[in-house]
């Protein structure tokens, strides 16, 4: 048994490599992309309240975690992570952030941090629909 398990542990932490550590690899940027990261827009354009500048990144030098984003519904074969609003009138209701199913599985509240995950706040301060409650947890 312990000659079966050795190589499955040098094959885990060889697969670690140089993935972004969740959160301390990541920014969320609400005022256009960041210096020293890679980034993802997060977009809803039926939203008047300056999205259009609205960024999830990670580090560069890291590999990319392979998030996509999308406003209109779940990505097929991806891993989907709802994001929503209810207090924004501007479909916010099937916005999800999607990821390969090796990346990290996130959870969104949109009442708070969620208790015992970590979280990247996401405050977009242009936009009155109550944004200064969100987060992405992992």
């Amino acid at each position: 048994m312990k000659l079966l398990l050795l190589p499955l542990l040098l094959l885990t932490t060889a697969s670690a490599g140089n993935w972004p550590i969740w959160p301390n690899d990541f920014w969320w940027s609400s005022a256009g992309r960041v210096s020293g990261y890679d980034c993802i827009q997060i977009l809803e354009t039926a939203d008047p309240h300056t999205w259009s500048d609205n960024y999830l990144c990670w580090r560069i030098g890291k590999w990319n975690p392979g998030i996509q984003w999308r406003s209109w519904g779940r990505i097929p074969g991806m891993r989907c992570t709802q994001i929503v609003e209810s207090a924004d009138p501007h479909t916010w209701s099937d916005n999800y952030l999607c990821v390969p199913h090796y990346s990290p599985t996130f959870s969104w509240s949109s009442a708070g941090q969620i208790r015992g995950k970590s979280c990247l706040q996401w405050l977009e301060t242009a936009d009155p629909n109550t944004w200064s409650d969100n987060f992405l947890c992992a």
